[in-house]
């Protein structure tokens, strides 16, 4: 069996979030990042950018859901991209503005970044990367001030070119999450050392740390945090997908249209691929629709 690797233009549409209170994480998420509210649907508040059709964040409120406060979960940190300085430094004045904490706040090799956990512990890097030619050997402070005085105030949401460049997940098992990303989705390590995957020598990594804890061993649907990540895939890479998970006799779901394929890696998260043009939003998914069992 030849390798097998997704299509060129398979990118990452959604990343969804558990949540206990999601009128707070909306909040943050909205006032102090800058996500765009797009729409809330029952239970489902969704984020993105100012362009349209932009959905990058879904928050499901899931009250049932156990918090594990302060326990390792499934989603270690994820990375949002900032196109331009100036919008990197109106990020930091609304957090300034809102008095939210900065847990870290660094310049290494020419990428400013702030590290923030979000009301429910789930931490997130907002980076904006400069080209320098002295770029440094080792990770500093970052001058927050030189940055603040940068800030016109001018984008109170982000901007069209800003996008998640990287999940990080804590994992029981480094061995099986490696297999599924590799063998099942075909995805190529870029760093062996950090254990950094990279999706179609794209803009989106998948990066692994191996850890133990309670919540790691969980369904998905009953801790709040990290809940699947959806991707854009186009026709003729679904089938080919659809192919190569048949020949590895590995059980996904399907629907009846070709157009949604789902699939659990070895820690509980759900991967959504959905094919273009005619996408579904997770809410679309009809009741006869039977999963594929291999």
């Amino acid at each position: 069996m030849k390798d097998f690797k997704l299509g060129a233009a398979t990118s990452l549409k959604s990343v969804a979030i558990r949540v206990k209170d999601r009128d707070k994480m909306i909040d943050f998420y909205k006032n102090t990042i800058g996500f765009d509210l797009k729409r809330e649907e029952n239970e489902l508040a969704i984020l993105g950018t100012e362009e349209n059709g932009s959905e990058m964040l879904l928050l499901e409120e899931s009250p049932r859901a156990n918090d594990h406060i302060g326990e390792i979960k499934k989603l270690n940190r994820f990375s949002l991209i900032i196109p331009s300085v100036e919008e990197m430094a109106d990020i930091l004045c609304r957090i300034r503005k809102t008095n939210y904490p900065i847990k870290d706040a660094l310049e290494d090799h020419g990428r400013l970044g702030i590290l923030l956990s979000d009301p429910e512990e789930n931490e997130i890097e907002i980076y904006h990367e400069e080209r320098k030619d002295d770029q440094k050997e080792t990770p500093e402070r970052m001058d927050q001030e030189a940055l603040l005085r940068k800030s016109e105030e001018k984008f109170s949401k982000l901007s069209a070119g800003s996008y998640f460049e990287k999940i990080h997940l804590n994992v029981t098992d480094l061995t099986k999450e490696r297999k599924f990303l590799e063998h099942v989705l075909g995805l190529k390590v870029q760093n062996e050392e950090n254990k950094l995957y990279v999706l179609n020598e794209g803009d989106f990594h998948v990066g692994l740390t191996e850890a133990q804890g309670e919540a790691l061993n969980l369904p998905t649907d009953e801790v709040i945090g990290l809940d699947f990540l959806k991707f854009v895939i186009d026709p003729d890479s679904m089938e080919n997908l659809i192919t190569h998970l048949e020949e590895l006799a590995i059980d996904f779901f399907l629907d009846k249209k070709h157009t949604v394929l789902t699939i659990y890696d070895s820690i509980g998260i759900e991967w959504w691929f959905v094919s273009e043009p005619n996408e579904k939003s997770r809410t679309d998914i009809k009741c006869d629709d039977e999963p594929f069992l291999s």
